[in-house]
């Protein structure tokens, strides 16, 4: 964890994180690399839900054990993944849209289902 605003004001610039889940079945560390959204001192995640409807397997993997580490510019934080309402996923999808811009969120996500989810941290 990063002591002082430096920290999460440096995650707040990333462009990518790395995200660190347990396994729900092997309890072994996963590491995946993501898009996020920083704001209000919490990190903002979507998954692809996949076929199944279930979502990929960090997300998976963050619902079983939801205690996750966060990644970025040589720091570390442990933080708590929850799965967010559908009702907030345009919310989501429009703050990835102004970092990331809206053709490349259109062409990543564009109709695929996705799973928001957050990510908060004790401060």
């Amino acid at each position: 964890m990063i002591e002082g605003e430096e920290g999460w004001e440096l995650l707040g610039r990333a462009s990518t994180l790395t995200l660190i889940t347990r396994g729900r079945r092997t309890g072994r560390p996963h590491r995946v690399q993501l898009w996020f959204v920083y704001r209000e001192g919490a990190v903002y995640l979507m998954a692809h839900a996949r076929a199944h409807g279930r979502g990929t397997d960090w997300y998976r993997n963050a619902r079983a054990h939801p205690t996750v580490t966060v990644e970025a510019g040589g720091h570390r934080w442990i933080g708590r993944a929850e799965p967010l309402p559908e009702a907030l996923l345009s919310a989501v999808t429009q703050w990835f849209a102004e970092k990331y811009g809206s053709a490349a969120v259109r062409a990543w996500y564009e109709g695929t289902p996705r799973l928001p989810i957050r990510i908060t941290f004790d401060r």
